[in-house]
């Protein structure tokens, strides 16, 4: 066992209440620190890692963009499925074949006005 001097509250007076532990603690100080480091290591992979709280509050904004987003292509299908469903073979409307006819092939009556709209605007 090695000798350790006695240390004197006059020399570390902030020191000397644990003096008395400074044996004990000698042996124990490795494990402690180990400990805290693991404790230390864990904690800041908790706040800023992959799945830390950080990077979850980005994820709950990120999911509030991609709800309305989902909403928006929702309802664009609605649409699209409504024009499908009225050029449909068993309950054809005339109508909506005329007018996308006309829209594709450029054609019109030439009794009708064509007003041509600017697609950038």
């Amino acid at each position: 066992m090695r000798y350790v001097p006695p240390i004197s509250p006059e020399a570390s007076p902030g020191f000397a209440p644990f003096a008395a532990l400074q044996g004990f603690t000698r042996g124990v100080r490795w494990p402690v620190m180990a400990i805290m480091i693991l404790y230390a290591y864990l904690a800041f992979h908790a706040f800023s890692g992959s799945q830390g709280l950080m990077n979850w509050m980005n994820n709950e904004d990120e999911a509030v963009t991609l709800r309305s987003r989902l909403e928006n292509i929702e309802a664009k299908r609605v649409g699209l499925e409504t024009r499908v469903n009225a050029l449909d073979v068993s309950h054809l409307d005339v109508d909506a074949l005329n007018a996308l006819s006309r829209e594709k092939l450029y054609y019109s009556h030439p009794k009708d006005i064509t007003i041509w709209l600017d697609p950038k605007g």
